[in-house]
């Protein structure tokens, strides 16, 4: 293997690694330790302390991923369009960590018990469904780059396959 190849090696191997375990870690957070919380918890508030700073570093992780994606997707030479998106979903990690998140826990005493107000209950529903919207949509987004990415070195693969015709030398 050349110097190049190596390189090249190891950006292809940053990009599975930490895309795989972004979308492995949204699975699991979406499909297992949030479901598990809700169900297994005398109630829903201890289980939104549990699961809050999991999902808050679910957030740090998307964050820091996008960003080490971008970089390798640029290094890798694969375009704006897929540097681009990592980026985006990197800023929507950050949003909903910094701002929807960050709005929930400053009201969190006025939604439940003695403290609760109508009003702070109706603005954690909305905050609540804005940040189930960002998950999905930074879970459908990571995804979709895993796609594309397994696209991209499908080609490529064809590409740097030998022909199995026997007249070529």
């Amino acid at each position: 293997m050349s110097r190049s190849e190596w390189g090249d090696a190891a950006l292809r191997s940053t990009l599975w690694l930490v895309l795989g375990g972004w979308v492995g870690a949204w699975v699991f957070f979406a499909f297992g330790v949030s479901t598990t919380a809700f169900r297994v918890l005398p109630s829903t508030e201890l289980a939104g302390l549990v699961v809050g700073p999991l999902l808050a570093g679910l957030h740090v992780y998307g964050a820091a991923a996008g960003i080490v994606l971008a970089a390798v997707t640029l290094g890798l030479g694969r375009g704006p369009l897929l540097a681009a998106v990592p980026v985006l979903l990197a800023a929507l990690c950050s949003y909903s960590e910094l701002g929807v998140t960050g709005e929930i826990d400053s009201i969190r005493e006025q939604v439940s018990g003695p403290a609760a107000t109508f009003e702070a209950t109706q603005r954690f529903g909305v905050l609540h469904r804005r940040s189930l919207a960002l998950f999905g949509a930074v879970g459908i987004g990571a995804f979709g780059l895993l796609v594309a990415h397994a696209r991209y070195d499908s080609k490529l693969a064809r590409v740097e396959t030998p022909t199995s015709d026997p007249n070529v030398a």
